[in-house]
């Protein structure tokens, strides 16, 4: 339940985590659902890590599952933990259950902890997705950002290829979303780069390569014999390289969150016993 308090919204949006996500099937349909409409989504299978992500990453949306693990009134305590610690107070808090009784979701609604609201999965997951971005939209999740981007700049694989005057040119991919790709080219092949209507390239990611239609948005000099070129990627771009180029950011991103959080040891705290 909200206690009355807005949380502020972050300048560049939130990470959203969901703490044991229900049942594999329709807990990942519920994420993939939310990456698609551009939400920067993550799951967390342990709740004793849950804080070393909270951590290093302020203001997240933390959507828990309070059917497994813990008593209720340990999870308002974890709640409580949370919110009462400098560290991760800036984390907020929601719901995303299958089977709380009435009793268990009134203690949840009554503790003052849940400010990103209480969801019961459906039949139908699209109303309860639309309620869940409804929510989440009036918390600033995306804030200025309306597509997840992932830098490519230290995949040295990752390449950006078009055909210019029978000859194939490549230059460095070094940011992409399903919106836009940003790359690196030399001096030398920015005259066969089309900047002025649309066209198709390929984009190299990882083991994979696509089309995608794209069609210039600015070029700028990055450093010398260097420029830096934005494309925008077009609606008539193959649903397929957008999936791909989705699941591509999403790896990314799910390897760097691995990686902030090295060296930060388990949550040992037994939250059945209340506070003193």
């Amino acid at each position: 339940m909200d206690n009355g308090q807005k949380p502020a919204v972050p300048a560049f949006g939130r990470k959203v985590f969901f703490l044991y996500p229900p049942t594999f099937s329709v807990g990942a349909r519920i994420v993939e659902a939310l990456k698609r409409l551009e939400y920067e989504v993550y799951t967390i299978s342990d709740y004793r890590r849950a804080k070393a992500y909270m951590r290093i990453h302020h203001d997240a949306l933390l959507f828990v599952n309070p059917d497994i693990q813990m008593s209720i009134p340990a999870w308002i305590n974890f709640f409580r933990s949370i919110k009462e610690d400098v560290s991760f107070s800036s984390t907020v808090i929601g719901i995303c259950y299958e089977y709380l009784t009435p009793v268990d979701l009134k203690s949840l609604q009554d503790c003052g902890f849940i400010e990103a609201g209480i969801f019961r999965v459906e039949k139908q997951l699209v109303g309860m997705v639309t309620s869940m971005a409804v929510k989440m939209n009036s918390l600033g999740t995306k804030g200025q950002r309306q597509h997840v981007r992932a830098s490519c700049a230290s995949d040295r694989n990752a390449g950006f290829l078009w055909i210019s005057q029978g000859r194939m040119f490549k230059a460095k991919l070094i940011d992409i979303s399903t919106a836009s790709a940003a790359i690196l080219v030399s001096e030398d092949n920015l005259p066969f780069l089309n900047t002025k209507t649309k066209f198709v390239v390929s984009l190299q990611l990882s083991a994979k390569q696509m089309q995608i239609h794209v069609k210039s948005l600015v070029v700028k000099p990055k450093s010398p014999g260097v420029y830096a070129a934005i494309f925008l990627i077009t609606e008539d771009t193959p649903e397929e390289s957008i999936t791909m180029i989705r699941e591509y950011i999403f790896g990314t991103l799910e390897i760097l969150m691995e990686q902030s959080i090295e060296g930060f040891s388990i949550d040992k705290t037994n939250y059945a016993i209340a506070p003193r």
